[in-house]
Formats: structure tokens, C-alpha cells, sequence
């Protein structure tokens, strides 16, 4: 029975993992990030709004306090602008319409609608496409001196309230910079 519970708990956990957003990642090699110890919070140039989700002042704010948290917690010291910086991070957002397809489907089903159990025969047969929006969060981390992109930190998911909601930023966020590989001082 423990061998069952386990087994359970493992594929649950595997099943769980699957359905995580991945973190992508860019970096230029040709820049070395160590010695880095402060940085600065840059708003994103304000545009045209796209999606009202993703275009908002509320979500700056709460990647913005995700972002200090997180790089505070790592030991970094977050300073103003013009207390010239080692890196300064910013945000972006993307979205964009997919199509997902369930694929072709087949069915049989006997229901016991009729007297004596006999019941019908469903067949839908027929893919099952719907268009949905995507949006990307985008962290990028500028050197403070050149002013180039220097590392760049992207998750992909399904635009909705809940996926952009506090807690899912912050725990969005925690997984991109989890990837950066900087650390104060060093």
C-alpha cells in the first residue's frame, strides 16, 4: 500500500512539473556578470495599450516588488538612478493568439436513457480548436555602465487574471531570476 501511495505522489508531482511554465533565458558572453551589487528599478516605456491585462500600471507595481524582493534577498542593494548602478531591471510584456487543438477525437458511449439499458451511440469525430492569448513576462537586466542588455529571463503562459495575479507574479518572477546567474560581490 505505501509502494501505491508513493507511486501516486511521484507521478502527481511529475504531472505538476509538466504543467509549469518553463523559463527561457539569453545572455552575451561576452559580459561578465560578477562583481554586481547594486541596481535600479526602470519603468518600461509607456505605449499603446494592447491588452489591458498585461498593459497595466498594477502589474508594473507587482513585478516591480517581486523584482526588488527577490534581488534584495539575494543580497543585492537596490540604490536610485543617479547613484550610478551596476545593472538597472526592467519588464516587458508580450501577448499574442494561439491556436490549441485538442486533435481528432472518438467516442462510443451506451447510456441508459431507454428502458432495459439500451441507450445511444455518441461518435463526434472532429478536432476541437480554440484560439487563446499568450503572454510573455520578460525581465531585462541592462549593465549600468555600457547601458546594453546584458540578460534576459522570460516565462510564457495563458493570459488570465489568475496568472498575473500577486502571488503568481511573484512566483513567476522568483523563477526567472532564479536563472540569473550573478551574485553580489562575487
Amino acid at each position: 500500500m505505501q509502494k501505491l501511495l508513493l507511486a501516486f505522489a511521484l507521478c502527481s508531482l511529475v504531472a505538476l512539473a509538466a504543467c509549469a511554465p518553463r523559463v527561457y533565458v539569453e545572455q552575451d558572453h561576452s559580459v561578465k556578470l560578477t562583481g554586481l551589487r547594486t541596481f535600479t528599478w526602470v519603468s518600461p516605456p509607456v505605449g499603446p495599450v494592447s491588452n489591458p491585462i498585461l498593459d497595466s500600471q498594477i502589474l508594473e507595481e507587482r513585478v516591480k516588488r517581486a523584482v526588488v524582493a527577490d534581488l534584495t534577498a539575494r543580497g543585492f542593494t537596490q540604490v536610485a538612478a543617479d547613484q550610478s548602478p551596476d545593472f538597472t531591471v526592467t519588464y516587458h510584456t508580450v501577448s499574442k493568439q494561439k491556436l490549441e487543438s485538442s486533435g481528432a477525437s472518438f467516442a462510443i458511449g451506451f447510456g441508459g436513457y431507454y428502458p432495459y439499458g439500451f441507450g445511444n451511440v455518441v461518435v463526434p469525430v472532429g478536432n476541437n480548436v480554440q484560439s487563446r492569448d499568450q503572454g510573455t513576462l520578460m525581465l531585462d537586466i541592462i549593465d549600468g555602465r555600457s547601458k546594453r542588455l546584458v540578460w534576459r529571463g522570460w516565462t510564457k503562459d495563458w493570459i488570465s487574471q489568475e496568472n498575473y495575479s500577486e502571488q503568481a507574479v511573484a512566483q513567476d518572477v522568483r523563477k526567472i531570476l532564479a536563472k540569473f546567474p550573478a551574485f553580489p560581490g562575487a
